[in-house]
């Protein structure tokens, strides 16, 4: 009896390995992600949050990837990327999905929901590489488009340093232009120097007014020079128009923006960084011109395992209706407040 069962287990196998081997091949997905935690004391909103948040140095997400090479050097992409609290496990907003051709001779076609290319060329110059409390993110920025749905996105090869990206995005798809985007970059990277340029158009039905839409444009010209263990960062940008966050604020602006930072790897458990923006709003009417700064630190325990500390704080020149926050999880300050908060927290890599 035991003889039978055993060949009959054998059999079964035989068996179940040449099903496999005649299937066609499947793409292989990966699983990777950030789950990012920190205890954090933050003054905003006219009060004082002491609990524990979630993403300081990185969203916490979960990114599920696939693969497959059709050969002739052409290669398909499937991303999906989701957002999720590191504290609760609750589940935030998309981030990323899209699928992608792709060679190195012709350069990458995809479509989908993904970063403008300005987003992603400025997001290498960030020093907190899009933390919690940049103050890019969230002083510079503040409601310019930069990650965009229902779009079409293109990256040229990298020829003599050189690449070019753009996009183009068809908006709510309701037969009107609200919030179509387009966007144009080009950078440089050669040794210690990176380069980078870049302008976006998005267009907004006003607020007040559905029957009307307004356009804004953005320009951005910045770098980051190399020293070996320091790296000096620089994004100067220029914004005019109509932004809108619906349904819940909206304004018509001008002005620009300076942002000056560095990275410092002292060592290859430890890391500084630290980022300084200053505002100067033209028609400083809904907005205040503002000085915001971050400064942190970075332990790495592991190759994939880090604990920090990071500080930031906003000042504006004067009370304002809209006020620049320290992090877009605080994000009404009051009228005459200057926000700010402090970080300690732990990020694992998978």
């Amino acid at each position: 009896m035991e003889i039978l069962v055993r060949t009959k287990l054998t059999l079964c196998a035989v068996a179940a390995a040449a099903a496999l081997a005649s299937a066609p091949a499947l793409a292989q997905v990966t699983l990777s992600g950030f789950i990012d935690i920190n205890a954090e004391v933050a003054k905003s909103g006219g009060k004082t949050i002491k609990g524990l948040g979630s993403g300081g140095l990185n969203t916490s997400r979960l990114q599920f990837k696939a693969q497959e090479d059709l050969g002739d050097g052409l290669k398909a992409t499937a991303v999906h990327e989701i957002t999720l609290r590191g504290d609760t496990g609750q589940q935030g907003s998309p981030r990323h999905t899209y699928i992608q051709l792709g060679s190195k001779a012709w350069g990458e076609l995809s479509a989908g929901r993904r970063d403008l290319p300005s987003a992603e060329m400025y997001g290498y110059i960030d020093p907190t590489y899009s933390g919690d409390y940049s103050p890019i993110s969230n002083t510079m920025l503040y409601f310019a488009p930069w990650r965009e749905s229902n779009g079409l996105f293109y990256t040229t090869p990298r020829m003599a340093n050189i690449q070019a990206r753009m996009s183009v995005t068809a908006g709510r798809e309701d037969g009107s232009k609200d919030a179509q985007t387009r966007s144009l970059a080009v950078d440089y990277f050669g040794g210690d120097l990176y380069l980078m340029a870049a302008t976006d158009q998005q267009y907004r039905r006003t607020l007040n007014n559905p029957n009307q839409i307004r356009n804004s444009r953005d320009y951005y010209l910045g770098g980051v020079y190399s020293m070996g263990a320091l790296d000096l960062t620089l994004l100067y940008h220029r914004y005019s128009g109509y932004y809108a966050y619906p349904p819940y604020v909206d304004f018509s602006s001008k002005g620009q923006d300076l942002q000056l930072g560095l990275r410092y790897e002292l060592n290859a458990q430890q890391r500084f960084f630290a980022s300084l923006v200053r505002k100067n709003d033209q028609l400083d009417a809904d907005l205040s011109d503002a000085t915001s700064w971050v400064v942190g630190y970075i332990h790495g325990l592991s190759k994939r395992t880090d604990i920090y500390s990071v500080y930031g704080s906003v000042r504006h020149a004067r009370d304002s209706a809209m006020r620049f926050p320290v992090s877009f999880n605080h994000a009404t300050p009051l009228s005459n407040e200057n926000p700010s908060g402090l970080q300690i927290g732990i990020r694992h890599k998978f």
